[in-house]
C-alpha cells in the first residue's frame, strides 16, 4: 500500500510540474515568440494568428485549471513524505498553516484562479484577461520556489527559494515553449511557395534566437540552487539527492546539444523538403524533456542533503497511537 502511494504521489508531482511548464511555456510563446515573429502581414498571417490564438488559449486554460484541480492531491502527496511518526491530518495542517511551504500553495492556488481567469476573459478577446495572465507569472515563480523542496518546509528561509523559483519559470519559458513549438508544427502547413514567409520557419527562428538567453538563466539559477542544497561535492556521489541530480545534468547536457544543432539548422529545414526530419528531431528531444522532467520530480520529492530534519515538534500534535491528546507545546 505504501508503494502504491508512493508512486501515486510522484505521478501527480510529475503532473503539477507538467502544468506548471505548460502554463509558463503558453505564456511566454505567446509574448516571447509568436507575438514578436516577423512575419509579413497578409493572409498567412491572419490564419496563423487565429491558430496560435486558440492553441495558446486552449492549453493555457487546460493547464492553469490543471494546477486547481492538482493543489490539493499534491499537498496530500507531499505531507505523506514528511515524518510517519504523527498522522496525516497533523503534518498536512503543519505544512500548510506553519511553513513556508503553505505560503507557496497559497501563491500557487492565487497563480492559478488568476491565469484561469486571465485565459477565459483573453479568449472572448478582453484585453484585461492577459494583463491577468502576467500577473501570474510572479506567483508561478514565488509559489514554485517555495515549495520547491517539501524538507526545506521547516527550515530557515534561505535564498533557495528564489533559485528554485527562477530555475522553475526559466524551464517553463525554454521548454514550454519548445512543446508550443511542436504543436505548433502540427497545425501549421508548410507554405512551399515561399518558404520565407513560412509561419513555423519564422517562429523557429524567433525561438531559437531567445533560447540562449532561457539557457543561460535555467543554468545559472540551476548552479545557485544546487549549491544550496549541497554540502559539498562528495554528496553529488554520496547522496540520492546527489545522484539524481547528476543524471539531471547529463541529460540536460545531451538536450543543451540538441538545442544548438537545432539552432543552426532547424530553421532551414523547417523550409524545405526536410522538414520531415526536424519533426522527429524534435520529437526525441521532446522524450528527453520528458525524461528530464520525471527526474526533476524524484529530486524535488528527496531529502537534499543540506536538509536538516523536520523537529517533531512543529507537528503541534501527538505522534500515531498516542494516548496523549493534546498539541505538544511549540519551542520559543
Amino acid at each position: 500500500m505504501q508503494i502504491f502511494l508512493g508512486l501515486a504521489a510522484e505521478l501527480i508531482a510529475l503532473l503539477w510540474l507538467l502544468a506548471i511548464a505548460v502554463l509558463v511555456g503558453a505564456i511566454a510563446f505567446h509574448f516571447l515568440i509568436w507575438r514578436r515573429t516577423p512575419l509579413p502581414a497578409g493572409p498567412v498571417r491572419v490564419a496563423t494568428d487565429d491558430q496560435m490564438f486558440r492553441l495558446v488559449i486552449r492549453w493555457g486554460t487546460w493547464s492553469a485549471a490543471a494546477l486547481l484541480l492538482l493543489a490539493g492531491p499534491r499537498a496530500v502527496g507531499v505531507a505523506s513524505l514528511l515524518d510517519d511518526r504523527f498522522t496525516l491530518t497533523s503534518r498536512l495542517t503543519a505544512m500548510l498553516v506553519r511553513s513556508e511551504w503553505g505560503i507557496g500553495f497559497a501563491a500557487m492556488a492565487a497563480a492559478g484562479v488568476l491565469t484561469l481567469a486571465g485565459f477565459v476573459l483573453a479568449g472572448r478577446r478582453q484585453a484585461v484577461g492577459w494583463w491577468l495572465v502576467l500577473a501570474g507569472v510572479p506567483l508561478v515563480t514565488a509559489g514554485t520556489g517555495l515549495q520547491s523542496h517539501p524538507f526545506d518546509a521547516f527550515s530557515t528561509l534561505t535564498l533557495a527559494p528564489i533559485f528554485d523559483g527562477l530555475h522553475a519559470v526559466g524551464i517553463g519559458c525554454w521548454l514550454g515553449s519548445f512543446f508550443f513549438l511542436m504543436l505548433a508544427e502540427r497545425r501549421l502547413q508548410a507554405h512551399a511557395s515561399s518558404p520565407w514567409t513560412d509561419p513555423l520557419g519564422a517562429m523557429i527562428e524567433r525561438y531559437f534566437r531567445l533560447s540562449g538567453a532561457l539557457v543561460a538563466v535555467v543554468l545559472i539559477t540551476g548552479l545557485f540552487s544546487s549549491a544550496t542544497h549541497l554540502t559539498g561535492f562528495d554528496d553529488i556521489r554520496g547522496s540520492p539527492y546527489g545522484r539524481l541530480l547528476a543524471g539531471k545534468v547529463a541529460i540536460v547536457v545531451i538536450v543543451l546539444a540538441f538545442n544548438e544543432h537545432m539552432r543552426r539548422h532547424a530553421e532551414r529545414q523547417a523550409r524545405t523538403s526536410e522538414r520531415s526530419a526536424l519533426v522527429h528531431t524534435m520529437r526525441f528531444q521532446a522524450g528527453l524533456i520528458l525524461l528530464v522532467m520525471a527526474l526533476t520530480t524524484l529530486l524535488v520529492d528527496t531529502p537534499p542533503p543540506g536538509v536538516n530534519e523536520v523537529r517533531s515538534e512543529v507537528f503541534r500534535s501527538s505522534p500515531r497511537g498516542s494516548v496523549e491528546s493534546r498539541d505538544l507545546e511549540m519551542p520559543r
